[in-house]
């Protein structure tokens, strides 16, 4: 009985450690040339430029009760840079990514906030 209780244990231990993604409690977003992603258990933004199209990026993200104010973290460099925001105490609550292109609306992916 004891090595049954065991066994099982170390079944869900197992299940848990293989269904459990290396950046739990992580959110990101994309577009075809811009990637938001939090970091440092959801204390960054941060946003890079995967295109190279000349087109800056920008990550938008808010905090949990702050939802009506929008922060933005720009990235301009081009393809392959990135940029990270200043720790703040609060959790990043959702995030998207956008592309900033002139005179067009911003091409935005969806807020996400998993």
């Amino acid at each position: 009985m004891k090595i049954k209780k065991v066994a099982a244990g170390l079944i869900a231990a197992a299940a848990l450690t293989a269904s459990t993604p290396a950046f739990a409690g992580e959110i990101d977003a994309a577009t075809d040339g811009a990637h938001a992603f939090t970091s440092g258990q959801q204390h960054y933004a941060n946003i890079s430029d995967i295109k190279a199209d000349g087109h800056p990026v920008k990550a938008q993200y808010s905090y949990p009760f702050f939802a009506e104010d929008v922060y933005n973290l720009w990235e301009k460099r081009g393809k392959g840079y990135s940029n990270k925001s200043a720790y703040k105490t609060n959790q990043i609550w959702r995030i998207k990514a956008c592309e900033y292109i002139n005179r067009w609306p911003d091409d935005c992916s969806a807020w996400d906030n998993d």
